[in-house]
């Protein structure tokens, strides 16, 4: 079994409550829980499709509001640092906080963390499930 990184982080970054993605061993590739090719499948052949296949980390593993957290912890300047906690309270914390990184300038700062996370995640799926990771850029360690 092997997968393209880049298609693992692609798929985690659109995970959300209602649509989840999957890895199918024998094809190689992943698909999402909730497309309409699912039509010609049999109830039969739908189940042995999602039995055979390895369900990607859910919204809920990836946990985006612990890497804003994290990502504040890294921030040396106090005032932004403050700034950026205040903004992860009620409703609206996700907005609040790109806004905020963006009046720091530090969006991209926040862009590239958030992928590195998210790259770690992958990996870290992959190698839990035996799956040959396919990249550019990553390298066994």
């Amino acid at each position: 079994m092997k997968i393209e990184l880049d298609k693992v982080v692609e798929a985690l970054k659109f995970t959300n409550n209602e649509i989840k993605y999957y890895y199918n061993p024998d094809t190689e590739e992943i698909f999402m829980s909730n497309i309409g090719e699912f039509e010609n499948l049999t109830e039969d052949e739908l189940d042995e499709l999602f039995e055979k296949s390895i369900i990607l980390p859910t919204r809920y593993y990836i946990n985006e509001y612990k890497m804003m957290q994290d990502f504040v912890k890294t921030i040396k300047d106090n005032e932004i640092k403050n700034q950026l906690y205040n903004s992860l309270y009620g409703k609206g914390a996700f907005r609040r906080f790109k806004d905020t990184c963006s009046n720091f300038n530090i969006i991209n700062d926040w862009y590239n963390f958030r992928n590195g996370r998210y790259k770690e995640i992958a990996i870290n799926w992959c190698k839990k499930n035996n799956i040959e990771i396919e990249s550019r850029w990553y390298i066994e360690k």
